[in-house]
């Protein structure tokens, strides 16, 4: 067995009782995470860079946990309570812990493993030179030595890069707490906020995350494709089923859910983010289907609608192919170094505002079709179903690497029809390619 390790990272004698940790990374390589950390300490070379990954809820077991998707995509690693410091070249590691050799750089502490602990939360990775070992990190140290290492490399270096608290409810998260933490011990430290750097940087996917999401696509598909067997079974059918189905397709192939399922038939069709998936499903009624599988880390999100019974009606055969047509122009017509996910948008509204199809409004106004697509019909997909969505420049062209989604719909509630259609697209040098089985070009094949 292994040996755990002081708080200094050196062999401590064998704790009985314990299992080999989980190893890291998730298949990807050391040199992956290693080439992310780089690109990040060359942004900031004169700061002290700092990221904390999530903590498990204390007696809670209600939702599975995650770890921090930034702090993953620099670590690999997905232990609970561990903390990233990644220090400026030519700075001595030594004035902040003594025994360390000087020229260390990047530090990984994690929770000492514990035999109590881990009768309750299964092996986890702790400090020392196995950790060391997966990970690529030069060190790692025992989360109990953060702060005392931290407080005496301020005093040498009082600037700290990290992400600032962001949004409504900031003030509970992990990132103000660090912030504020940081500023108890070193009240003349300067801050900079990394988020925008980190944003650019998970943009752009590597060839070994571009698989990955093509998997968690496959995955995603092959659940379509059993909601879709539910749904042709016709009516009496209830929208629960569907979500059943998807979770059956999603875990028989080791994956989970990337966001909550949306299985809304009818009028529950033009609700854009419907969750309660619980009611009847009538013959003849459209079904947005919005699902995304997370394989390893990564995000799918693929949207189909069908018909209960598998045919449309003709009102809704129209509206499908024009949501249809709509998806396929905006994706034929992407213009590299120019289009943006805000004028993906714009081209598909206009697109709606060109058709002969007509819907009347809450008000009961006959009007243009642009009037019925009340969302964008994209975002950057990754880590996160709506990848680094508070740090991404809307305005920046799209860049071969990106990862996106082509989303567009139409939702008519007066009529009880909703359609949306959308596939996950990498952005390349000739234009988009689809990450998933590929739209059909002929309306008929959808339902």
């Amino acid at each position: 067995m292994t040996p755990v390790t002081s708080s200094a990272g050196s062999p401590q004698s064998e704790v009985n009782g314990l299992l080999p940790p989980p190893a890291p990374l998730d298949g990807f390589t050391q040199q992956e995470f290693a080439r992310r950390r780089a690109g990040l300490r060359q942004r900031y070379p004169g700061d002290i860079i700092i990221l904390q990954g999530n903590v498990e809820s204390p007696g809670s077991n209600v939702l599975p946990y995650r770890q921090n998707p930034t702090f993953f995509y620099y670590t690999g690693v997905d232990t609970p309570g561990a903390a990233m410091v990644l220090l400026p070249g030519g700075f001595s590691a030594a004035t902040g812990f003594r025994g360390l050799q000087p020229n260390l750089q990047e530090f990984l502490f994690l929770p000492d493993r514990s035999v109590v602990a881990e009768t309750w939360t299964g092996p986890k990775l702790g400090p020392g030179s196995l950790t060391e070992e997966l990970t690529g990190f030069q060190k790692c140290l025992s989360a109990s030595a953060l702060w005392s290492a931290v407080t005496g490399w301020l005093k040498q270096c009082p600037r700290v890069a990290l992400t600032a608290p962001f949004g409504a409810g900031s003030n509970v998260t992990p990132e103000f707490q660090l912030l504020n933490r940081l500023r108890e011990i070193a009240p003349v430290a300067s801050f900079q906020d990394i988020s925008a750097t980190v944003a650019s940087q998970r943009i752009i996917k590597s060839p070994a995350e571009i698989e990955r999401m093509e998997r968690a696509a496959s995955v995603t598909m092959a659940a379509q494709q059993a909601a879709r067997t539910v749904i042709h079974n016709g009516d009496g059918r209830n929208e629960c089923e569907v979500e059943a189905a998807v979770m059956k397709a999603f875990y028989s192939r080791g994956a989970a859910a990337a966001f909550a399922p949306i299985v809304g038939s009818g009028e529950r069709a033009t609700v854009l983010h419907y969750d309660q998936n619980n009611q009847p499903m009538s013959q003849g009624s459209t079904v947005v289907v919005d699902i995304g599988a997370l394989l390893g880390h990564y995000c799918g999100d693929i949207t189909r609608t069908y018909a209960v019974g598998g045919q449309w009606s003709p009102r809704q055969r129209d509206i499908a192919a024009l949501v249809l047509a709509a998806h396929h122009h905006v994706v034929d017509n992407f213009k590299l170094g120019e289009d943006t996910v805000e004028t993906l948008a714009e081209k598909c509204k206009a697109f709606y505002r060109e058709s002969s199809l007509r819907a009347c409004g809450p008000a009961g106004t006959e009007t243009t079709m642009d009037t019925f697509l009340p969302h964008g019909i994209s975002h950057h997909l990754g880590l996160d179903v709506h990848d680094v969505h508070s740090s991404v420049n809307w305005a920046q062209p799209l860049a071969p690497g990106c990862v996106v989604t082509v989303e567009p719909g139409l939702y008519l509630p007066r009529e009880a029809i909703g359609v949306r259609l959308e596939n996950d697209y990498l952005i390349t040098d000739e234009g988009m390619r689809s990450l998933a089985e590929p739209l059909p070009r002929d309306v008929d094949e959808l339902p």
